[in-house]
């Protein structure tokens, strides 16, 4: 593979820790195999004691493919935090290393909070409990005082009496062996030498201070701030923005050439991010040559959007519509869009499309716990996964105070698109 002089200077570099911030669409994941394939092939590290950390099992199984191409059976690690955590529990764990851990999946946990709740109904009252699910313990508080505490306690009792681990329980379990410097938490340190972590914008500070106790010989990050937008699952921008001032003597390196979007979309996808104060700056190039149409499209009445739909239906290129949340994307699925054409934001990340149609006229939180500077990098993740067209979806009535109205506000100097 042909790599530019930044992917050059990435895979050369033999810092202790480096820091590599990725624009989107800046290639990352061959970045990485290529670093993985340098110290493979200089043999700087012994395999088995490569951990690479991967944020979904989607990028793990493309992680392992790509190398696989260069190295078959390599025997590096190649895990998301949760999965490889687990791989430990079972191999060292005296706990689990005869009796398998019971890991409980998203569902599981969902069905466990209902029943809970349900255990607490006359506190809660008539609200959905599908609504209360997933909130912070703050929220939960600030209506129902001193109730989070006892739903939070009695999760705890639920787990321990059926031996149940969730997700998180497969990291804190790791991390508090290696605090209380516990036989097997030290035995399962040791295989490790190096560690190579991809979307590490989106680290809960659990996943930090577990990297921190194991102080591998050698830590790369991988990432890109502007994309930071896990925010309701405990993830903090913040192990990012700081961690050369957390791992002293850190390497800083830029991915800023924009491989995937014309120059209009690159220029346009980061307005929102100008607005934020907490952004590490970085100037992105756009690769290709082009022009973009980008535009917005106007919705005044129900009917435009049975017309969105027929010209959708008429688009001869691969699109998708993005859409904050699930509930606007049934909502569009009763005016006759195609399911497979419709996306949250979120299930787009790591996605690329020719066209991309951005519903900018409903959906957006008003959520007391509003973090306007997520809520603006989830529009620039949306933004950022067009190719060729970018098509704004919006309304001209909508409150002033209304994210859907400071967004659009954002890209009034474009032109309408007639559909």
């Amino acid at each position: 593979m042909n790599y530019s002089e930044e992917q050059l200077a990435i895979l050369e570099d033999t810092s202790r820790y480096l820091q590599v911030i990725a624009a989107a669409g800046s290639g990352k994941t061959s970045t990485m195999v290529g670093l993985v394939s340098r110290i493979l092939e200089k043999k700087l590290e012994k395999p088995e004691r490569i951990l690479v950390v991967t944020f979904t099992r989607k990028a793990t199984r493309e992680f392992q493919e790509r190398l696989e191409k260069k190295f078959p059976n390599s025997g590096v690690k190649i895990h998301t935090f949760h999965a490889y955590c687990l791989s430990v529990l079972q191999r060292y764990h005296p706990k689990f290393k005869d009796a398998p851990a019971q890991v409980i999946d998203e569902e599981k946990q969902n069905q466990i909070w209902k029943e809970i709740l349900k255990e607490y109904s006359f506190e809660v009252g008539g609200i959905p409990y599908e609504f209360l699910i997933g909130k912070s313990s703050q929220f939960i508080d600030s209506y129902f005082p001193g109730l989070s505490q006892k739903l939070q306690m009695r999760y705890l009792q639920i787990k321990q009496s059926n031996q149940y681990l969730d997700f998180e329980d497969l990291v804190s379990t790791y991390l508090q062996g290696l605090k209380a410097e516990e036989a097997w938490a030290k035995q399962a340190k040791k295989e490790l030498s190096r560690i190579i972590i991809d979307e590490f914008q989106d680290t809960d500070l659990i996943q930090l201070d577990w990297i921190q106790c194991l102080d591998p010989d050698y830590l790369t990050v991988v990432g890109d701030d502007w994309q930071a937008i896990y925010g309701f699952r405990g993830a903090t921008v913040e192990p990012f923005l700081k961690f050369s001032k957390t791992f002293l003597g850190t390497s800083i390196r830029f991915l800023s050439t924009n491989y995937r979007s014309l120059p209009a979309i690159v220029e346009k996808s980061q307005i929102p991010i100008f607005h934020n104060k907490k952004n590490i700056p970085k100037k992105v190039r756009a690769f290709r040559k082009g022009v973009a149409q980008v535009g917005l499209i106007c919705i005044t009445e129900e009917e435009d959007w049975i017309k969105l739909k027929n010209f959708t239906f008429s688009l001869n290129t691969e699109y998708r519509i993005l859409c904050r949340t699930n509930f606007r994307i049934a909502r569009l699925k009763q005016y006759g869009f195609l399911e497979d054409k419709l996306l949250t934001i979120h299930a787009s990340k790591g996605l690329e499309f020719s066209t991309v149609l951005l519903d900018l006229t409903a959906g957006w939180t008003t959520d007391e716990e509003i973090n306007i500077e997520e809520e603006r990098r989830v529009l620039y993740v949306g933004l950022s996964r067009a190719k060729d067209n970018l098509f704004l979806i919006m309304k001209k009535k909508l409150p002033q105070d209304s994210l859907e109205k400071i967004f659009t506000n954002y890209f009034k100097n474009l032109k309408f698109v007639e559909y």
